[in-house]
């Protein structure tokens, strides 16, 4: 059964998983030369990089659709994020690349273990985020899936189904950056879905958070677990004159959060992110 592979998850190299290795030298050759800045490899041209682009895309899901695959590391793939659910049921894959007018198209798979088929489904993913109108608010999956690159997922339950908190970055234009919270499951075929009406805010509940700030800030917004909810700066122009002009929004030094109250994550405005246990440390 597919079910001995999650309990020896970590412990996987490249010597036990002979099959993987010539597709990961062809993948990683790939990879090199769309991300090398090199003059005689570095892609300079769009359709050069969208045709590369589909190649990997090919070769990486036919190697993604044998089930073995989700416990191999891949570990020489320098220039993709890779990223494990607490459960080790699901796999996200996820890269992109950034084109000459500043904007980003992002690429990408997720692989999910299917406990009751026991299987392990593979979905490629289709970037749609320059054409989606209300985003915030629209249920999606992986044939039209607001693009970003993920860096942490947090997992928790509702009503005994599992959900997944994904927090991504999208290198959005020439002028701002945005980060995205959202909610991945999946549906019976195993198949994903992104968002779910459970972020209520002040004034109105929404599928997913997207916020926009200047290209010339950061912004930090992750799952916290010292304090159990999410947080992320609070975003501000520095000129009221300025307000919704994302391209002057940044940190004002003040945090806002999501904590999880009965299937919903709600709103918490001017969080307390300092460590209860760190601050005790200091108060003896």
């Amino acid at each position: 059964m597919l079910l001995a592979l999650f309990s020896n998850l970590e412990s996987y190299s490249q010597e036990t998983n002979p099959e993987f290795n010539s597709d990961e030298i062809i993948l990683k050759g790939f990879f090199d030369s769309l991300f090398t800045r090199d003059s005689t490899r570095f892609l300079k041209n769009d359709v050069e990089k969208k045709y590369l682009n589909d190649t990997i895309q090919k070769l990486f899901y036919k190697t993604l659709n044998n089930p073995n695959s989700l416990s191999y590391p891949f570990d020489s793939l320098k220039h993709i994020g890779k990223l494990y659910s607490a459960d080790k049921k699901v796999r996200i894959i996820t890269w992109n690349t950034k084109f000459k007018d500043g904007t980003f198209k992002y690429y990408g798979f997720i692989q999910f273990y299917n406990r009751k088929k026991d299987n392990v489904v593979t979905s490629a993913l289709t970037d749609k985020s320059d054409s989606l109108l209300n985003p915030e608010n629209i249920i999606l999956n992986n044939t039209n899936w607001f693009g970003a690159l993920y860096y942490q997922m947090y997992e928790y339950t509702d009503g005994g189904k599992p959900y997944y908190v994904l927090f991504g970055w999208d290198g959005n234009s020439y002028y701002t950056n945005k980060k995205i919270i959202d909610i991945l499951s999946f549906n019976n075929s195993g198949k994903p879905i992104f968002g779910k009406s459970v972020f209520k805010t002040e004034k109105k509940s929404q599928k997913r958070m997207i916020f926009e700030h200047s290209l010339k800030t950061s912004m930090s917004c992750k799952y916290n677990k010292d304090i159990d909810a999410i947080v992320f700066d609070h975003l501000s122009p520095p000129k009221s004159s300025q307000k919704g002009q994302y391209q002057f929004y940044g940190p004002d030094g003040s945090y806002d959060g999501f904590r999880l109250s009965k299937g919903k994550w709600i709103y918490v405005s001017d969080i307390y992110v300092t460590n209860p246990k760190e601050k005790k440390k200091k108060s003896k």
